[in-house]
């Protein structure tokens, strides 16, 4: 394909393979996790926000910091007894004391006692105290974290934005997952079909099934759904996430629709990110939303789309007539036995135009023809509404019929990075972080199955596995820093 902004793709075995070996100093012991969860700073600012101590009846023994650190801990641990038996030892519960005592002081320090809390104790705190203020801590955890990833220089204000070529540390990658549900019950009380006898058991609330594996291939899976959004750099432990939110529906515009607010609230906080990464549960309406922020959207085409098509065009003798075909303009060519192929159309340059309300997305195309190559320019991206500003005719000036007049939806068939392209080829792959994410969050859990019944307490979960990953990810930062 020649001229084409965004390169012409490659065959599979000719891709740049860009995956290595995890090499020993990325490698992270347990006990460098505890520390980096000591020497993290969003969970001391945490605290601050938890309600102090009853002056009546009987006070809280230890501090909201411990609990909080508890927290974090017991995603790196598995669970909250094995998390309570990590700091029983002396020797590591004077570790925690020496944390504290760094970032609150020696008189916070003195004032904890000399052994760890039981398993029994954090359980009655995490009721009592964590579970009610978890919605408190998830809003400073997205706004500490997108601060995180300021510093640490992701979403760059001060390099070009290349559109046709975004860079690793420019993107959002997002994707959901389904842990299992802590408990196989689906019903409080069954039956034995010999004895008749009636057995209890302790059934998930927040649990449903969920389709999992893409639209072609469907697994059920029975938990509760959970969306990630992170950002990273090339380095292993770069990652950082940005937020995480409870999927409360199991059907594919469920999923996206709660990534599209997400990532909404996500680019006020950061102004510079170029776009967003993600599967093929996008379709266009989600493309459409995230495109009027000004933001890429680089996802798959839904394997349902056939050719649909665009216009003629009359700017010679032959004509040219466009369809639109795997998310770009294409050419229909009629060939000699009667049969037509789709021609992709060259795009020399992918326009971005920011307004005061929406931005606009063009693609520049340039048509070959044998009486000269004609330059067109065509709305992406975005599906124009009656309310959008009206578009009119070059040559008679007469207003046009939007997208959704016509019954035209532009979102869904033309991409901004169309898919069957180099670009593409490079940038989708970056999804595949999203995979990671979900593969570090099923090894934190016990046994592969969530630890909490309830939404609440999945949520405190969801949050300390978050305030972990992210807590080593600082960590490493400062250390390659000094």
């Amino acid at each position: 394909m020649p001229d084409d902004i965004f390169g012409a793709p490659l065959p599979e075995g000719s891709r740049p393979k860009r995956k290595r070996q995890l090499a020993d100093r990325d490698q992270r012991t347990p006990a460098d996790r505890v520390r980096d969860c000591l020497d993290y700073p969003l969970l001391y600012e945490m605290a601050e926000l938890l309600p102090p101590p009853n002056t009546v009846g009987c006070p809280r023994e230890y501090p909201a910091i411990v609990y909080l650190i508890m927290a974090a801990l017991t995603p790196v641990a598995g669970s909250k007894r094995s998390t309570a038996g990590l700091l029983a030892a002396p020797q590591d519960w004077r570790r925690v004391r020496a944390g504290i005592r760094r970032h609150l002081g020696r008189r916070a320090a003195a004032a904890l006692p000399l052994t760890a809390p039981s398993r029994g104790q954090y359980q009655d705190a995490m009721n009592s105290l964590l579970v009610p203020c978890v919605d408190l801590l998830e809003e400073e955890f997205r706004r500490y974290a997108t601060q995180q990833a300021l510093r640490q220089g992701l979403f760059p204000g001060d390099i070009a934005k290349v559109w046709s070529r975004p860079e690793r540390r420019q993107l959002i990658v997002g994707d959901a997952t389904v842990p299992k549900a802590p408990s196989k019950a689906r019903r409080e009380m069954t039956a034995d079909p010999v004895t008749g006898e009636i057995r209890n058991h302790r059934v998930d609330p927040a649990a449903r099934t969920y389709y999992e594996s893409g639209e072609k291939a469907k697994k059920k899976v029975r938990g509760t759904k959970w969306f990630f959004a992170s950002g990273r750099d090339d380095g292993y432990w770069s990652r950082v996430i940005l937020s995480f939110s409870h999927v409360a529906g199991g059907e594919y515009e469920d999923e996206a629709a709660v990534a599209v607010r997400q990532f909404t609230a996500l680019k006020s906080a950061l102004p510079h990110c170029m776009g967003i990464v993600y599967d093929g549960a996008f379709r266009g309406v989600h493309r459409d939303a995230l495109a009027r922020l000004g933001l890429l959207a680089v996802n798959k085409q839904h394997g349902s789309l056939t050719p649909v098509f665009y216009e003629k065009i009359k700017t010679c003798r032959s004509g040219h007539e466009l369809w639109c075909n795997d998310g770009r303009i294409a050419e229909s060519i009629r060939l000699d036995d009667g049969t037509r192929v789709f021609e992709p159309v060259p795009i020399i340059k992918l326009e971005h135009r920011a307004g005061s309300t929406k931005s606009r997305w063009y693609h520049r195309l340039r048509i070959p023809c044998r009486h000269g190559a004609h330059d067109l320019r065509i709305p992406v991206g975005i599906t124009t509404t009656a309310e959008d500003r009206t578009l009119r005719c070059v040559d008679s000036g007469r207003p046009l019929k939007s997208d959704s007049e016509r019954g035209f939806h532009r979102a869904e068939h033309l991409q901004q990075i169309p898919q069957d392209t180099l670009t593409h080829q490079l940038v989708y792959p970056y999804r595949a972080d999203s995979e990671s994410v979900h593969s570090q969050f099923d090894l934190s859990l016990w046994n592969r199955r969530m630890i909490a019944y309830g939404v609440e307490r999945q949520k405190l979960f969801v949050l300390g596995f978050a305030l972990s990953q992210n807590a080593t990810s600082h960590q490493l930062h400062l250390s390659k820093a000094a």
